[in-house]
């Protein structure tokens, strides 16, 4: 039984919903900005991606806040049996810092994602199972990899993923301390690339059986995926790639598809330096082909765990729109990347099959390829 994303929604800072991550990346204007939030602490940067007219409430965490507002319209409307599976990396992760802060161990408790996973299910009205995945920054899209395996099994009929991660001063201070913030907004695959840009954001995919799917917009079918892990450093990326092009090749046999029909490729593209080129060293060799390939960081920054889903999303509007959005933020292309990655939006002749990527720390490495639904 083919797996099929039928439902999505975000937010980012571009705004609430889709159309306001689609229009933002389209334009090509950035929604990285300059924040006083850590303005006093000896960071390296002070650039973030922040969710616009968040609110929180006292005692809620920015997770919640955003998560509660985005995924309103699914509250009961769901069979209560359905799965739900949420990606995190950080979770709630300020009720750790403030049992820090105000000497209550107490409070960090609060901060586990089972915990944010058991007030997601009775707010939605789920009874059925519930998965916490939390693999760096490739968590939901191997989250959504589940999803399809349990689809495709036969272990559920349809499978809500969700994803979230908010910035934090522990977040924001670990990036700092490894030495991977840009002092301006990042600038994926550019010549001139110096590190990546934190962001926040949520994001939910609503996956289904083929046969119960609808024709709805920007509905796409999991054709195939590949997970792998490379073990070769904590933080930092295989050079060779090793990792991701195995992840590819799983995608593609088990899509039981040839490197030829890969049409557009949503990378991870987080802008820096190794990363990136670790990326452009597997798209070469598992594709060989100039494929076009697009980064949505460098409007949004780097979100963590939602990364997956947000980039399954934008490449799904691709799909169905027939154009790619610009790599925003690219200038001048490292030699790598030319005739792959472009600064403005790049035109789809009948394109049908999306390549997803991403890599974390740890090595884990995850691939994902997105089929345009017959009508579309």
């Amino acid at each position: 039984m083919s797996p099929v994303i039928v439902q999505s929604d975000c937010v980012t800072a571009y705004g609430w919903g889709t159309d306001a991550l689609w229009d933002g990346l389209m334009s090509g204007r950035t929604a990285i900005r300059t924040s006083r939030r850590f303005a006093d602490r000896a960071f390296l940067s002070n650039q973030l991606a922040e969710v616009p007219e968040l609110v929180v409430r006292p005692g809620e965490s920015r997770a919640m806040a955003m998560l509660s507002r985005l995924l309103s319209p699914l509250v009961n409307q769901l069979d209560s049996a359905t799965p739900i599976i949420l990606a995190t990396t950080v979770g709630e992760i300020e009720y750790v810092e403030q049992s820090v802060l105000d000497e209550s161990p107490e409070l960090a408790i609060r901060a586990r994602p089972q915990m944010l996973l058991g007030r997601l299910k009775q707010w939605l009205g789920l009874s059925g199972p519930g998965l916490v995945f939390s693999s760096a920054c490739a968590s939901s899209t191997a989250a959504l990899t589940r999803a399809a395996a349990m689809i495709t099994h036969n272990e559920a009929s349809s499978v809500l993923v969700v994803s979230c991660d908010a910035i934090s001063e522990f977040v924001y201070s670990g990036f700092s301390t490894l030495l991977s913030l840009c002092e301006s907004p990042a600038s994926p695959f550019d010549a001139s690339r110096s590190g990546l840009t934190l962001g926040e954001a949520a994001a939910y995919a609503l996956v289904t059986r083929d046969d119960r799917a609808s024709n709805q917009r920007d509905a796409v079918s999991v054709l195939g995926w590949g997970n792998t892990t490379d073990a070769v450093h904590m933080t930092a990326p295989d050079r060779y790639a090793g990792g991701l092009q195995r992840a590819i090749g799983k995608a593609l046999t088990m899509a039981k598809l040839t490197p030829a029909d890969v049409d557009l490729i949503a990378a991870h593209g987080t802008a820096t330096l190794y990363s990136d080129a670790m990326e452009m060293v597997a798209f070469r060799a598992a594709l060989a082909e100039p494929r076009p390939t697009f980064s949505i960081k460098g409007g949004i920054g780097h979100t963590l765990a939602p990364t997956g889903l947000l980039q399954t999303i934008i490449a799904a509007r691709s799909l169905s729109q027939g154009v790619t959005p610009p790599v925003v933020g690219l200038s001048i292309p490292d030699e790598s990347a030319i005739g792959w990655a472009h600064g403005v939006p790049m035109k789809l002749e009948n394109a049908d099959v999306a390549l997803a990527t991403n890599s974390g720390f740890g090595g884990v490495n995850t691939a994902v390829l997105l089929g345009k639904r017959s009508g579309k």
